[in-house]
């Protein structure tokens, strides 16, 4: 419930900071261990993390270039469960929200959001790594629409799912003078060569709204899929109004249900994650008070959510925060990886892009989140 009399006119894209909050509750609050530990310097944005198979953890975060929209893509490497952090990445990384999946004998695929540097901005390009992140050669596929990840199934071969024709990238076909035309369904790459090359194919979702983009998928206990979609309800504008969808598949991807509502509204880059134990973690960004990177678990594939007690993973001092990647560690520790702001102010010489850096924090579940007692479905 918002508060009444509010001048959203005064606020971009209606980020006030009570948007997608019930006002008529009150917190009881408790704080459990964690270690938190930045990776590179101010300036780093939205990371993405992984674990490769020798236990060596690696995290790729982007940094700003200039003012239109360039970033460059910098990889670190952890080999103590994420205390320390040394840059690695030899080869010159263009991109922007980023996922990384581990694939056999320490090679790594990457997913970049490309738009703004790529000659041809239609297509989505994507990089490999076959020594562990130092050097990577580069590719792409067609399609500008990007995954939030990339799943490795049991036999080797990966899954990537993505919109088909999200209707937020109509101004860049338009741009690039290339026919165009929106669609509700789902697109999933399948790729059996570890990202050599790509089949497509389509998935029929349940509904008619094209307004959705940054899926996330996961591989529930079951063998059914999960994505979550990054939407907008209908007649509704702004990153303040937009809400995370989920959608199932029991057909491995070629029929989806009818879309349903996760959480409130500006709760979104929902990052889903099936663990060991089969229940589905989701880390996501509030875009609303307190601004952050929070996350809730299921024991129902995805029916419904711990909100009664939502983890509050890091905090930051306003709305340009997210893009949180969970891991699984060994025993039932978890990492996550996230950008906030965590500066009111730039430094002297900066160009404007330093108020943000990229963290990761080692956590556990709390021993309640195994209770359904009080979970809720949204809306």
């Amino acid at each position: 419930m918002l508060l009444a009399d509010y001048d959203y006119g005064r606020y971009p894209e209606q980020i006030t900071g009570y948007n997608g909050q019930n006002l008529q509750t009150v917190i009881e609050r408790r704080y459990h261990s964690a270690i938190r530990v930045r990776v590179g310097p101010r300036g780093n944005y939205k990371g993405a993390i992984c674990r490769l198979s020798s236990g060596t953890l690696l995290v790729a975060a982007c940094r700003r270039i200039n003012d239109l929209g360039l970033f460059g893509v910098h990889i670190y490497e952890s080999r103590d469960r994420g205390l320390n952090w040394t840059e690695i990445g030899e080869s010159e990384l263009l991109g922007k929200e980023m996922s990384l999946t581990p694939l056999p004998d320490e090679n790594v695929f990457m997913t970049v959001e490309s738009s703004a540097f790529a000659p041809d901005r239609t297509r989505m390009h994507h990089y490999r790594s076959v020594d562990g992140g130092r050097m990577w050669e580069s590719d792409s596929i067609p399609g500008p629409g990007k995954p939030r990840n990339v799943l490795t199934e049991k036999d080797g071969s990966l899954l990537m799912v993505r919109p088909l024709g999200s209707a937020y990238l109509q101004g860049l076909y338009d741009s690039a003078g290339t026919t165009f035309e929106p669609s509700p369904r789902l697109e999933l790459m399948r790729s059996t060569d570890a990202g050599h090359s790509w089949i497509a194919s389509e998935g029929k979702v349940d509904w008619d709204n094209a307004r959705f983009g940054e899926v996330s998928v996961t591989r529930l206990s079951d063998g059914r899929l999960l994505a979550a979609l990054r939407g907008h309800p209908s007649g509704q504008e702004g990153h303040a109004n937009q809400v995370t969808y989920l959608t199932r598949s029991a057909d491995d991807g070629d029929t989806w249900c009818s879309p349903w509502l996760m959480g409130n509204a500006a709760e979104v880059q929902v990052n889903l994650l099936t663990l060991h134990d089969g229940r589905v973690l989701a880390t996501y960004t509030n875009y609303h008070l307190p601004f952050g990177i929070c996350a809730v678990v299921s024991r129902d594939d995805g029916q419904t959510w711990s909100y009664i007690a939502p983890i509050q993973l890091a905090m930051s001092a306003d709305c340009n925060t997210g893009w949180p990647v969970t891991a699984e560690l060994d025993g039932d520790e978890l990492i996550t990886s996230y950008a906030i702001t965590a500066y009111l102010n730039e430094p002297q010489d900066s160009s404007g892009a330093s108020r943000n850096v990229c963290e990761v924090v080692r956590w556990r579940l709390p021993h309640d989140a195994s209770s359904k007692e009080g979970w809720e479905q949204h809306p």
